[in-house]
């Protein structure tokens, strides 16, 4: 199975891993110095994923390690999910829009798997996860 993910690479960075789209997506969406329109686009995309996409539990981010709880897990779409990757697709492109450049990723090897729906895994990451950027 192929997964595809949304990275921000200059957004920031946690444990070596970019961002995905939502914490830039939020932030534009409140930012008073976005123009309207875009905010107005943005809040739309943040609504749809809101009522369509579940979110995972705190949990399903945490993996112990060297005897210490870590929040090591990274968020991947199904590559079958198609109706969510289309909206990311149109959040990717109104954060592009507002000069947040977003970037896709894909792998059939996305780590240790923590946390599956129907949409989406978490997985904690390993080193060598060969990773094709678009």
């Amino acid at each position: 199975m192929n997964y595809v993910r949304f990275i921000t690479p200059w957004w920031r960075v946690r444990r070596q891993v970019d961002c995905g789209p939502f914490g830039p997506a939020y932030e534009a969406w409140r930012d008073r110095d976005v123009p309207e329109v875009l905010r107005v686009a943005i809040g739309e995309e943040i609504d749809w994923f809101e009522r369509h996409l579940p979110v995972p539990g705190r949990q399903a981010f945490r993996v112990k390690s060297c005897r210490r709880w870590r929040s090591d897990g990274i968020c991947w779409f199904h590559a079958e999910a198609r109706e969510m990757i289309a909206h990311a697709f149109v959040l990717a492109a109104l954060l592009e829009e507002v000069g947040v450049p977003v970037r896709k990723a894909a792998t059939h090897r996305p780590g240790t798997i923590l946390y599956r729906d129907a949409y989406q895994i978490v997985a904690k990451p390993i080193e060598a996860t060969p990773t094709l950027y678009h």
